[in-house]
Parts: structure tokens; C-alpha cells; sequence
């Protein structure tokens, strides 16, 4: 059953869907053999992205969030990892595609375009390795004067990744933004199996 939270920012969605989750949600062991407490496509709008960003109950502070995850999506070094986000956004596959840049240049070309989209699932790694994103599929798209970024989280860890993930969603389309000349609109993100791991119930029942 589809979940649907409209927040006025990101601590308001956190601390909602947080909630859901731990009131409402079903368990189920992973293919990791982690139990969690989940919903399925809960859809978060976050009316600004930009107002009250961290709640003193999320474990890591906002300047955590902002020296480590600020930059990360617009980062194209893989360095020793598997995948980064950065890379996939900006070096994607061995022709090295900036789709950051595709988009700010097709947002520009054309405003009210529907294909100004970025993707960081590689079904030729994807389907053999095991590491692979949660983030996969981000659509920008201008309304009014503007832009909106809605994005598709296969997988998310609603307690302890979903803030970070939003800030970092924030900071990139910020970005475009600056670049494209429009102002920052809204963001929504639609994670596909939201979910909270096992070790974090009992901080989560406290949110």
C-alpha cells in the first residue's frame, strides 16, 4: 500500500514516515538477513528542501551532512570505492557521460522539458556485482520559474540514510539551479521499500 507525506521540510517527512514506519510498517528479513520494519512506496514531498534540514534527534549533525554528503553528487571521482553517486552522475559508464551537465544544458535549451534526467543504475555492473546505487532515477523538471527534483530510491534506509540523501538531493539541485538561472522549487523523493534496520528500532520509537 502506497504512503504518501506531504512535509513542509525535511526533519517534518523524517520524523513522519519515521513514525509510519515504526507504527504501521511490516517485517521482513533482507536477502542480507537483516530484519527490518518497512513500507513500500512511500512517496515524501518536501515543500522546502531548504528550511530546517537535520533534527537534533538524527544521528549525525547538519555539519556532518554538509562537509560529507554536500558534494558527493557532484563529486565524478569513484575513488577506491565500487560505485559513488558522484560518478555515476557525472563519469557514468566507460564513456565517462556528465548527465549533470546534460541537464543543466537541457533545461536551459528547452525549460519545460520533460527528459532533463539523470540515472545511476548500470545494468551491465548492476546485474553482477553486489554493491549497487539506491538512488537510481532523478527527474528535474521546471515549474513555473522553478526547478523540481523528484528522485527514485530503490532501496532506503528511512532512519538513518533518508536525511542525508535529502540534503545532499537539496545541495544538487541547487546546483542546477545556479547553473540553469531558475530558483529551487520542491523535493520528492519515492523510495520503492522504505525501511528501518533492526538495531535502530528502539532509537527510532524515540523519534
Amino acid at each position: 500500500m502506497p504512503t504518501y507525506v506531504r512535509a513542509k521540510s525535511p526533519v517534518d517527512g523524517w520524523v513522519r514516515i519515521v513514525r509510519k514506519i515504526m507504527q504501521s510498517g511490516m517485517t521482513r528479513t533482507d536477502e542480507r538477513g537483516s530484519d527490518t520494519r518497512w513500507l513500500d512506496n512511500a512517496v515524501i514531498h518536501i515543500e522546502d528542501p531548504f528550511k530546517d534540514r537535520v533534527s537534533e534527534l538524527y544521528p549525525f549533525s547538519e555539519a556532518v551532512l554538509r562537509d560529507k554528503y554536500a558534494t558527493q553528487l557532484l563529486n565524478p571521482d569513484r575513488m577506491d570505492f565500487d560505485y559513488t553517486y558522484g560518478e555515476r552522475l557525472n563519469a557514468w559508464g566507460t564513456e565517462e557521460l556528465d548527465q549533470i551537465s546534460y541537464v543543466i544544458a537541457k533545461l536551459k535549451d528547452s525549460p519545460y522539458t520533460r527528459r532533463a534526467v539523470a540515472t545511476t543504475w548500470d545494468p551491465r555492473k548492476d546485474t553482477i556485482v553486489d554493491e549497487v546505487p539506491c538512488l537510481n532515477h532523478f527527474v528535474f523538471m521546471t515549474r513555473e520559474d522553478v526547478i523540481d527534483l523528484s528522485v527514485m530510491i530503490r532501496s532506503n534506509d528511512m532512519y538513518g540514510a533518508w536525511p542525508a540523501n535529502v540534503y545532499a538531493l537539496g545541495e544538487l539541485l541547487s546546483h542546477v539551479c545556479d547553473h540553469v538561472g531558475r530558483e529551487r522549487g520542491t523535493v520528492t523523493t519515492m523510495s520503492v521499500n522504505a525501511h528501518i534496520y533492526k538495531h535502530d528500532w528502539e532509537r527510532a520509537e524515540q523519534v
